[in-house]
């Protein structure tokens, strides 16, 4: 790989459903070939037999594999490319023998809902977005996305929701607000504010 300077890096946090994989698609498109988007859903630990799904907190940091995680942000900030992991939502589990090698690009964005948890971890960033949204609005496109894409129950959604979605958003995702360098809200709906996002992002790639 011919080598380059340092890499951008962009964290795009926020609650789950609140809209950061459109934010995220958003930029790519603009900037193109010059970025791609790593996704924190990757990094997620292995359920451990016999664990029903049902009765884990998959919004609370002990569910990420932080320290795969800030080794790979540290080797993409440096312009080494990693082999990205590859997690199932269907089977809570990475898949075996699969894995994609991510390059690093003038502009890598990642995108989650622990993101900047970790003080170690927000220190690599150079540029970070809280993504803003209704606890309602955010509620209906986890509804809508579980259901469409991981075939599960109304019941088991709106249960895992009230257990362990609401009170780790309030308990780990939502401090983060206060880290972020731009607080977004509406996601994708603000166009004023993406072009704030944008302009920013494209006067650290002229330096």
């Amino acid at each position: 790989m011919t080598s380059m300077p340092n890499g951008i890096m962009v964290a795009i946090v926020g609650g789950s459903g609140a809209g950061k994989t459109s934010v995220a698609e958003f930029l790519k498109e603009h900037f193109g070939d010059l970025c791609d988007i790593l996704s924190m859903d990757d990094y997620y630990r292995n359920l451990q037999p016999g664990v029903d799904p049902r009765n884990f907190n998959f919004d609370s940091p002990k569910a990420f594999d932080f320290t795969l995680f800030r080794d790979h942000i540290s080797s993409v900030k440096a312009c080494r490319a990693i082999d990205l992991p590859i997690y199932s939502m269907i089977t809570y589990r990475r898949e075996e023998g699969i894995k994609k090698v991510y390059e690093p690009r003038p502009l890598n964005i990642f995108e989650g809902i622990l993101i900047l948890h970790s003080e170690d971890i927000r220190e690599l960033f150079d540029f970070s977005v809280y993504i803003d949204a209704p606890p309602d609005e955010r509620l209906i496109r986890r509804i809508e996305r579980d259901t469409k894409e991981r075939g599960r129950s109304l019941e088991s959604i709106i249960s895992q929701y009230r257990r362990f979605v609401a009170p780790s958003f309030v308990s780990f995702i939502e401090p983060q607000k206060y880290f972020c360098d731009i607080v977004l809200p509406d996601g994708i709906a603000n166009a004023t504010g993406l072009r704030v996002i944008v302009n920013a992002i494209e006067n650290m790639l002229k330096d």
